[in-house]
């Protein structure tokens, strides 16, 4: 079998002649929200039968539809083979097809861990294996404990950016969920209500324009002198409250306490602005599509066609100073890992450019 693993998979192909030989009506409802799940996780699905109508499917998105043996099919169809493409099956005669081509596959039976497929006890348990933004959470993670045990007395500081109301907080919550399953002691710092395109603003003097992406001056020294500055310097960090000028703000967890033996992730806005660049570690921008953008800072439907205005609004305010921002601190070239991260149950890494 070639090398398998799941966040290289894109395309889920079922056999379902063979898989829905033990249906009744709950079984075939049971499978239909399993197919919705994988839908919303945006992967592609492929249902081949000898009988079946597409129309029973037509709600599922990204579902297509073969009327044919399994065994004509994979005979047929090269786009059902490759690195990206899995199949379900329990037919061992099209098991042995799929190793004998080194193609990733699974099914239940005992006969597919003898043929170097993987075996599964329930159809269902496959939604464990193929959870894109899990896989990528657990595999970034992975890399930063790596980073971290090679010094773990030295700070590890990790900086998350991407454009306002973009959901920070799911995937900060997912790393930290995977990071502690590499036993690593993570602390995290939410500025997005301390610096951001909301709080841009530009005034001249002596011909020069100053721009500010921070809510004053005096919150962003205070963020750098008690916690940022002396957490890389290596020091121990204990704040019992914050002052009263960021009481309104949730920042943090208090009482707040970091040390450099822990993982420090910082998350905003505009987080790569100059004066984090010597101090932090790895970044990571979060990525989304202008429609998204809107849709999310708007409390819209990503996956509807909404109103072309929503977007344009965007595009003419928030996203103008952001996309500003992107340009003028020439962020895209300085980040270290890029996500896409359009849908927040299928988020993956991207390849910079």
């Amino acid at each position: 079998m070639q090398e398998f693993h799941p966040s290289n998979i894109r395309r889920l192909v079922f056999d379902l002649d063979s898989l829905s030989a033990k249906f009744n009506q709950d079984g075939w409802e049971n499978f239909r929200q399993f197919l919705l799940i994988l839908d919303d996780r945006d992967f592609e699905i492929v249902l081949i039968s000898e009988s079946i109508s597409a129309s029973d499917w037509s709600t599922i998105n990204k579902l297509s539809v073969l009327e044919s043996s399994a065994e004509i099919a994979l005979k047929n169809n090269a786009s059902l083979t490759g690195n990206d493409v899995f199949w379900l099956t329990e037919q061992p005669v099209i098991q042995t097809k799929l190793a004998n081509c080194s193609q990733n596959y699974a099914g239940s039976n005992t006969g597919t861990a003898q043929t170097i497929g993987l075996q599964y006890l329930h159809l269902h348990d496959m939604l464990q294996i193929f959870h894109p933004s899990k896989i990528t959470a657990a595999d970034f993670a992975a890399t930063l404990a790596k980073l971290k045990q090679k010094s773990p007395q030295v700070p590890l500081m990790l900086g998350i950016g991407g454009p306002d109301e973009c959901g920070h907080d799911f995937f900060v919550g997912e790393l930290i969920d995977a990071l502690e399953d590499h036993e690593q002691l993570v602390s995290g710092l939410d500025l997005t209500q301390l610096l951001g395109t909301e709080f841009y603003k530009q005034t001249l003097s002596k011909d020069k324009t100053v721009s500010s992406y921070w809510n004053s001056e005096e919150i962003q020294n205070w963020v750098f002198t008690n916690i940022l500055t002396p957490y890389t310097q290596g020091q121990q960090v204990y704040l019992e409250k914050p002052p009263a000028f960021i009481q309104d703000y949730e920042i943090s967890s208090f009482p707040f306490f970091l040390a450099p033996e822990m993982i420090l992730l910082v998350w905003g806005t505009t987080v790569f602005l100059p004066e984090f660049e010597n101090i932090m570690d790895v970044r990571v921008l979060l990525e989304l599509s202008p429609k998204t953008a809107a849709a999310r800072i708007f409390a819209l439907d990503d996956r509807v066609n909404f109103d072309q205005t929503f977007v344009d609004t965007y595009q003419e305010k928030e996203g103008k100073i952001y996309a500003d921002y992107l340009k003028q601190f020439n962020v895209i070239n300085q980040v270290d890992y890029r996500i896409d991260f359009e849908n927040f149950n299928a988020f993956r890494m991207k390849e910079n450019n």
